[in-house]
Parts: C-alpha cells; sequence; structure tokens
C-alpha cells in the first residue's frame, strides 16, 4: 500500500495516478505504507500485534535470529584460511628482520651516548640478516671500530662494493685505513718477535697501538712484548709487573696467567724467597684450571708448565730455547 495525499491508495491505483500525472506533466510523490503486523519474510499475519522493524521492515521473532547469525560462506572460509597461512609463513620468515630492527634501533641508542661496545654488540645482531644499506653498514662499521673490533667492521664493509662518498663514508674510511696500517704495523712486529728482537717489536706494537688506540688486543699484545722484552733483560720486577698489568685486562686467559706464574718463579730464583714460590704455584694451578676449557689451551699450559716447574724446582732462569735445548730434544731422539 502507498500513500497520496494522506489517504491509503493500493500499487495497481498508484501507478495509474502516476501515469495520468505524468501524462499532464506533474509528478506525484507516494509514501510506502508498510504494515507492522506483516513479516516482511515469512509474509505471517500477526493481526493486530506489530513486530519490530530490522533495517526498516517488521521482522517476526521467528526470522530475526537467520538475519543475526548468518554463517560465512564456504568459500569465504577457505580464503580466510588461506590468508591466515600465508601471514604466518610470512611473519616467520619476517622475523629475523624484526629482531634485526630491534638491535638497530638500541644500536643507534648506544652509538647516541657513546656507549660503543654496547653499540658494537647490537650491531653484531644486525649483521646476521646481510644488511646492504649504507647507512646501516657504515654505522655498524663505524661502531665496530670504535669497539676496537676490527673483525666484524670487515664483515660489514664487505657488505658492499661500493659506497656513495658523504660525510659518513669519509670518517669511516679514515678510521679503517688508520686501523689497517696499525694491524700492519702489527704484522710486522710478531715477525720481530720470531726474530727474538724483542725491543724492537715491542716499539712497533706500541706504534700500533698509539695509532689504534680503541683495539685493546693490540694494547695488551704490546703490554706482552715489552714483558717478554724485561725477561730478557733479566728485569723481573719489570717482567712481573707488566705481566701483572696484561693479567688485570684479561684474568680469565690461562697463558697470561701463566706468564704471571712465570715472573713470580723468575723472583723466587734470584731472591730464594719463599712467598714467591708460593705465589707461582698458586698461579700455576689457576692456569692449570683455566687451561680445561680447550684442548689448545691444555696443550699450550702443559708446555710452559714444565718450564716453570724446573724454574722452582732448581733456581735457574733459562728461556724455552735453551731449555728445549737440553731437554726436549733429548726426549725425542
Amino acid at each position: 500500500m502507498f500513500a497520496l495525499a494522506g489517504k491509503a491508495i493500493c500499487r495497481p491505483c498508484a501507478e495509474l495516478r502516476a501515469r495520468e500525472a505524468q501524462a499532464a506533466g506533474h509528478n506525484l510523490e507516494f509514501a510506502r505504507i508498510v504494515d507492522t503486523t506483516i513479516c516482511g519474510i515469512c509474509k505471517t499475519d500477526y493481526g493486530s500485534s506489530e513486530l519490530p522493524l530490522v533495517g526498516g521492515a517488521p521482522i517476526c521473532g521467528n526470522c530475526a535470529p537467520a538475519l543475526y547469525a548468518r554463517p560465512f560462506p564456504t568459500w569465504l572460509k577457505l580464503s580466510m584460511a588461506g590468508f591466515l597461512l600465508l601471514l604466518v609463513a610470512a611473519l616467520w620468515r619476517g622475523a629475523p628482520y624484526f629482531r634485526a630492527g630491534k638491535h638497530l634501533v638500541l644500536a643507534e641508542r648506544a652509538m647516541d651516548r657513546r656507549d660503543y661496545r654496547a653499540a658494537d654488540s647490537q650491531f653484531a645482531e644486525v649483521l646476521k640478516v646481510g644488511p646492504t644499506a649504507q647507512k646501516v653498514v657504515l654505522n655498524g662499521a663505524k661502531a665496530s671500530l670504535l669497539a676496537g673490533d676490527a673483525a666484524q667492521a670487515d664483515k660489514f664493509l664487505s657488505r658492499r662494493e661500493r659506497y656513495e662518498k658523504n660525510d659518513l663514508f669519509n670518517e669511516v674510511d679514515a678510521m679503517w685505513t688508520r686501523a689497517l696500517d696499525a694491524f700492519k704495523k702489527v704484522e710486522e712486529a710478531g715477525k720481530l718477535a720470531a726474530a727474538h728482537r724483542d725491543d724492537e717489536a715491542a716499539r712497533l706494537m706500541h706504534e700500533a697501538s698509539n695509532e689504534y688506540p680503541e683495539s685493546q688486543t693490540i694494547a695488551l699484545a704490546a703490554l706482552t712484548l715489552d714483558s717478554g722484552a724485561a725477561f730478557n733483560r733479566k728485569d723481573y720486577d719489570g717482567f712481573l709487573r707488566l705481566s701483572r698489568t696484561v693479567m688485570e685486562k684479561t684474568p680469565d686467559d690461562p697463558t697470561v696467567v701463566g706468564a704471571v706464574a712465570s715472573a713470580l718463579a723468575c723472583k723466587y730464583a734470584v731472591t730464594g724467597d719463599p712467598e714467591f714460590r708460593r705465589q707461582a704455584e698458586e698461579m700455576l694451578d689457576k692456569a692449570q684450571t683455566l687451561a680445561q676449557r680447550s684442548p689448545e689451551s691444555k696443550n699450550s699450559f702443559d708446555e710452559y708448565a714444565e718450564r716453570i716447574r724446573y724454574r722452582l724446582q732448581t733456581r735457574e732462569i733459562i728461556d724455552k730455547e735453551e731449555y728445549d735445548r737440553r731437554f726436549r730434544q733429548k726426549a725425542t731422539r
């Protein structure tokens, strides 16, 4: 039913009136009359009882639940399952990159507060995803170089073959060149030490340390060569002092602890003070415990421990070459 000028008319009459008005050049406005006692879906007539409207249409209690609990079609369910599988796969493949992003943020914060060791550690996690962006690569190399970790800096720099020149590139390039020059001197110092030119080797190692002061490894190598030179000069006080300085920086290295034992054994040999012997044996026991962590450390400990014990027993100070000539060559014949 429709309403026209406040009167109810049926559809056929409304269509007739509309045609007549159109022929006369007029437009009529009709309003649909909704019978709220008849369900808009099942068409059941509920007499004088008005039904609630859903979307403007009267709906009975039997039909209403189907409007609110309409099942999803099968194709939509399968599509949703497929999308969920793709999402899980994407998240699984992307998980390392999400973690790398987190470590990158932490690394940049550490750089801002100039905590380069912390930044180097965070950039090590970023390196695992193989970054190639120039800014990330250069900042990672910078953090590693400032932390004295030239090996990791090299891994970062090898991620790219070409670089665009800018302030960051120029800064890192200068640092890398300085580190390379220092390690060239380290290599030459090693050759001098192998030729028993300890004083020259120590001098060159200190030059390398001054050129790349961020490297604790080079600084410790310079101190170690100094202690070896002191032993050769029979400066056993200097040998002990320098060995202890190195041990303060690397207390868990069995070779370093063994060097302190060697210096204490030298002091016992020249003074006869039993306190030096007690301390030397204590350091030997500590070095032996630390050396058990790897076969290489154990073999190295066995080699120098034998010489130190000989020194403690005889109070005779001889170097490795002389000890090998006297005892080890005979043992291999």
